[in-house]
């Protein structure tokens, strides 16, 4: 049995060994649900049984939870490849690697390969990375955890942009779900489309959308809580709202927004759903939804993260925050008050996107290998 292993570690030959002894599946289970999801693919190949077991749901479930999540970051190079392309790649860090020093930034953090060439992220749910291709108008799915990639169907509608797909988890059907709406939304409005990896196929929404006048996405979707959210804007007035699909119940309806002042977002803080809004030029605030209700949790007034704020990002355990600013990435701790910068990873390149991303095993029997 030992034999069929494609490679050993000190890791895999501990498993062997406990194996061999007859200890108890509980056991084994727990130390499975340790090991990283490289080791645990070649540990698959210890029997036909855990093969098996390794790649059902609550196993899953269980592996990813034993593992901090984690930070991946996009970068662009400035220069054209052979094929007249700019190169991406991705870094991966966990929330104590942020590359905040310029001569330690990316000391020991593992660089992957940047898969596609013209795609751009759509968002990110338990180690699943949402890619679009503008190129090609195709919808990919991508776990770097295991290099595997998912390429979705056509969708019956064209999307033209990121903004108009979003990704999250269904925790009724224990599904992820891909959702296409249309960019503009008025009374004659384009039918929206749900994707269901459990079924592998696009259907209609039957719900009708919000009806609006005539409204623009303004964000690209933001999932919280079994829901997507969106920042529309009512066309000709600085009137903001956000569109809510629930993946489960596969139903539209609208929050409004904390003031009718310049929004941005949506995103996540504190695990609800949140948005930024430009109180002035040189004050923003950062607003959470609890119930029906928004209140303030962050009042930024320094000058230099007031101006070209986009969005920001919480991370999960630490509550440190990245600021999307139209020149890079700040890092903002609310303890400490301090406003880092996120650092290059070389003078050829420049930081383009960030999305958090779990230890998972999800893909695991899909799609194709990367």
């Amino acid at each position: 049995m030992r034999d069929v292993l494609c490679s050993s570690s000190p890791v895999i030959d501990f498993v062997y060994t406990m194996r061999v002894r007859q200890l108890c599946d509980e056991l084994m289970v727990d130390i499975f649900s340790r090991l990283p999801s490289k080791t645990l693919l070649r540990c698959r190949s210890l029997s036909k049984s855990w093969c098996s077991y390794l790649a059902t749901p609550d196993f899953i479930r269980m592996h990813s939870s034993r593992f901090p999540q984690k930070l991946l970051i996009r970068h662009r190079t400035y220069h054209e490849n052979e094929e007249g392309e700019f190169e991406g790649f991705y870094t991966l860090h966990s929330e104590d690697q942020l590359p905040l020093c310029p001569t330690r930034g990316y000391i020991g953090i593992p660089q992957l390969e940047f898969p596609f060439t013209y795609s751009t992220i759509v968002g990110s749910c338990d180690g699943i990375i949402c890619l679009f291709d503008y190129n090609d108008n195709h919808i990919t799915l991508w776990n770097p955890s295991i290099r595997r990639t998912l390429i979705l169907p056509d969708c019956p509608r064209r999307c033209y942009s990121a903004s108009e797909i979003g990704f999250g988890y269904d925790p009724i059907t224990d599904d992820h779900k891909v959702v296409s709406v249309p960019g503009v939304i008025g009374e004659d409005v384009e039918t929206p489309y749900v994707y269901s990896i459990k079924k592998n196929a696009w259907c209609a929404v039957s719900s009708p959308m919000p009806v609006y006048r005539r409204v623009s996405l303004k964000s690209r979707a933001c999932f919280v809580s079994g829901a997507l959210h969106w920042l529309v804007q009512l066309y000709g007035a600085r009137e903001f709202f956000i569109m809510k699909f629930d993946l489960s119940k596969h139903v539209f309806s609208h929050v409004p927004s904390p003031e009718p002042r310049w929004t941005k977002g949506p995103t996540a803080v504190h695990g609800c759903l949140a948005v930024v809004t430009e109180q002035s030029l040189t004050e923003n605030w950062i607003w959470v939804r609890r119930g029906d209700s928004w209140c303030v949790v962050f009042k930024l007034k320094e000058a230099e993260e007031a101006d070209d704020l986009r969005g920001a990002l919480q991370l999960g355990t630490t509550g440190v925050l990245v600021f999307d600013m139209c020149f890079g990435f700040q890092v903002y701790n609310p303890k400490r008050g301090a406003y880092p910068r996120l650092v290059d990873f070389n003078h050829d390149s420049f930081l383009l996107e960030i999305c958090q991303c779990d230890e998972t095993l999800r893909l695991l029997d899909m799609g194709t290998s990367c």
